[in-house]
């Protein structure tokens, strides 16, 4: 089981730093990350996909809580949340296996960032469930290279 735990921070050097460092610490599994700027001035915010169930999620909470700099910290998975991440997928198909690795990526929402004669870049975005079961439906396609971003989530309460 995972949770995804939304926090929001005062701007300020080492504040991702001191949260790695509590997680590690504390020793919270983390499996995804992601920073960056909200629609206030002076404010970062953090999503945090960490392993572990409700007491784990709670004791996440309560810790980073406790931290300097914290503005808000929010159990999202527990309120509800609409969680996405992006994935570039870089493909140099065999011959005739063009036709196929398109349709084949019909079957998910994507759009080609880049095409060239020799090398096609697919760009998608949505649930981490989703892009993994492309991947795994693409491989053999002639997949030179693939990166997934960390989520980005927001609670819909």
């Amino acid at each position: 089981m995972q949770r995804t735990i939304g926090v929001v921070t005062e701007d300020g050097r080492g504040a991702l730093s001191r949260i790695s460092g509590l997680m590690d610490r504390r020793g919270f599994q983390v499996k995804g990350v992601t920073a960056g700027e909200t629609q206030r001035s002076g404010h970062s915010r953090f999503t945090l996909v960490i392993g572990g169930d409700d007491r784990k999620a709670g004791q996440a909470v309560r810790q980073i809580r406790k931290m300097v700099g914290t503005v808000t910290v929010e159990d999202l998975t527990a309120s509800g949340c609409v969680e996405r991440c992006m994935m570039l997928l870089k493909f140099s198909p065999a011959p005739g296996q063009r036709e196929a690795l398109f349709n084949a990526m019909n079957a998910f929402p994507h759009s080609v960032s880049e095409d060239r004669s020799h090398s096609v870049i697919f760009e998608m975005m949505g649930p981490a469930e989703q892009l993994d079961a492309c991947l795994e439906s693409v491989r053999g396609f002639g997949l030179v290279e693939a990166v997934k971003s960390g989520p980005l989530a927001l609670g819909t309460d």
